[in-house]
């Protein structure tokens, strides 16, 4: 009786093990092909148009370079930036008296000592939360009818913010263009920033498309 009952759970044993080595067969490149998937859906942009307007989105400073470009390129002659939110961090120092400047006085310092002439650059939103507040902010000031306006983004961003801005501005022509002043690479999983933007990115889509905003007061 103890042989036969040995004998089952050796048996077990190696079924399971049989098992668990089928599923490590089929998991591996699945999660392999969803990770170069994320890769694809990251690696995202719009090719450069004449525009009545470009809009350089907060987030990153690499972002006003390329605009500079962009302007110097003939894209077009008119720039806008979004005032994004004070971060707590930044309000402790307001409140301390420690000068720190504003992310959109910075892109906007950019904007000039790349030859930007200061008259050629515009501010919208106060204190935008988000893409979508940004894209709604954009709108309100606008007020767009039939305009051609190219945002200019990271690449791991440009696709929801092609989603988001599209169907915000349903009146304009939107194209947005990612900053090739960042580095990316579809194997996202080598690189911190773009690891996170890879976990991030489809989530934030999915709250868009159920209704998430993250909105500033006014």
């Amino acid at each position: 009786m103890r042989i036969i009952k040995s004998s089952n759970r050796f048996h077990k044993w190696k079924v399971s093990k049989a098992s668990w080595a089928l599923s490590l067969l089929v998991l591996i490149p699945l999660t392999m092909l969803a990770g170069y998937g994320i890769g694809w859906w990251l690696d995202y942009s719009d090719q450069p148009q004449p525009s009545d307007i470009v809009v350089v989105l907060g987030g990153g400073f690499s972002r006003p370079f390329y605009a500079a470009d962009l302007y110097h390129e003939g894209y077009s002659h008119k720039i806008w930036l979004s005032r994004p939110v004070r971060q707590p961090a930044e309000v402790l120092l307001d409140n301390l008296g420690i000068p720190y400047p504003h992310e959109e006085e910075i892109n906007r310092e950019i904007l000039v000592r790349k030859g930007v002439p200061e008259e050629k650059i515009r501010f919208y939103g106060n204190g935008v939360k988000s893409t979508a507040d940004e894209a709604l902010a954009l709108k309100a000031a606008l007020e767009p009818r039939g305009e051609k306006i190219m945002v200019v983004t990271s690449r791991w961003h440009a696709r929801r913010a092609s989603w988001i801005f599209s169907s915000t501005l349903s009146g304009a022509s939107v194209r947005v263009v990612a900053t090739p002043y960042e580095t990316f690479s579809r194997r996202w999983w080598k690189n911190q920033e773009l690891a996170r933007a890879a976990l991030l990115e489809p989530v934030k889509m999915l709250y868009f498309w159920f209704g998430g905003r993250f909105l500033s007061a006014g």
